[in-house]
């Protein structure tokens, strides 16, 4: 159990720092990766010290309509690949009552290929290079039974973007996302997690569209079956709270919905002196309006000094 608290705070972290392919808004899209925020004792505070990982994020789907470019695309279907390096470091001394750890993710590999049509013409492109990177700040702390985690993270445009393709790996405008994780736990090793959070975003001033504002809320129950080893059952639901708006948003409001679960695995095999942790996921979105909707996969390893 004490191996598990030093590890997975660090694949938490990695999966809360990486790139975002799917959600409503701009292209059907948002910096918002369904079921991202949790995994496994998400909020349980990790031990002081530098952590790495590397993180591959892969997401197949569709959506019946999308503005792309400032125009209306049809039948979009789209593959997104993103590997991302992160590290964390984790300080000793009390911040607020709590413990405070920041940390950055740099996108290596990116790559999004998209097929649409637009007045009865099929489209098709692709892009490739650095996607957009993300810092964050977390505290973390406990209250009777409960683990608690605040966290506020910051998406920089630092991906290859052009105004007049339909496939970027970068979105081009700034976005601020607050979350609070709370996971609760006993001692034959089940936990809950629940992580609502709220992403503001900023203006894409390239094609003039100023995306809503989002509302997500993440959900796990895992069960530890060894001190190494855990499954569990994951879920999200996602919700626009407000229009998209600017001269380029021609679908008006555009306010999308979703709603998916999955399958989650967490294992921790030994690795010399440090701590090596590795989460497989896959989440299945089941309800959906005005978004890009389909497959979520994740797979992270990570490592404690």
């Amino acid at each position: 159990m004490k191996r598990m608290l030093l590890l997975v705070p660090l694949l938490l972290c990695c999966l809360i720092l990486g790139p975002r392919t799917a959600g409503a808004t701009e292209g059907g899209a948002s910096y918002y990766f369904p079921g991202s925020s949790t995994t496994f004792v998400t909020a349980v505070t990790p031990e002081p010290g530098f952590m790495v990982a590397n993180q591959l994020l892969y997401f197949n789907g569709s959506a019946s309509k999308a503005v792309l470019r400032g125009r209306v695309h049809l039948g979009l279907k789209s593959n997104a690949f993103y590997n991302y390096m992160a590290g964390f470091y984790t300080f000793k001394q009390p911040v607020l009552g709590g413990r405070l750890q920041i940390g950055a993710a740099i996108p290596v590999v990116a790559n999004v290929t998209v097929n649409a049509s637009a007045n009865s013409h099929q489209l098709s492109d692709g892009s490739n290079g650095f996607g957009d990177t993300m810092a964050s700040a977390s505290l973390y702390w406990k209250k009777s039974d409960i683990f608690y985690k605040l966290t506020q993270s910051v998406f920089a445009p630092t991906g290859a973007y052009t105004a007049g393709e339909i496939a970027n790996v970068g979105r081009n405008y700034w976005a601020f996302d607050t979350s609070l994780a709370m996971t609760w736990m006993n001692k034959k090793g089940t936990e809950i997690t629940v992580t609502p959070g709220f992403l503001f975003n900023t203006k894409n001033h390239g094609t003039d569209y100023q995306s809503g504002n989002e509302f997500h809320v993440d959900v796990a129950v895992n069960q530890f079956l060894k001190p190494n080893f855990a499954v569990g059952l994951h879920g999200y639901y996602y919700s626009q709270m407000s229009d998209d708006s600017g001269s380029g948003a021609v679908l008006g409001g555009f306010r999308g919905r979703s709603l998916g679960f999955g399958p989650a695995i967490l294992w921790m095999p030994k690795a010399g002196k440090g701590n090596l942790s590795i989460v497989a996921k896959w989440l299945h979105d089941v309800d959906h309006k005005n978004r890009m909707h389909g497959d979520y996969g994740q797979f992270i390893i990570g490592y404690k000094f």
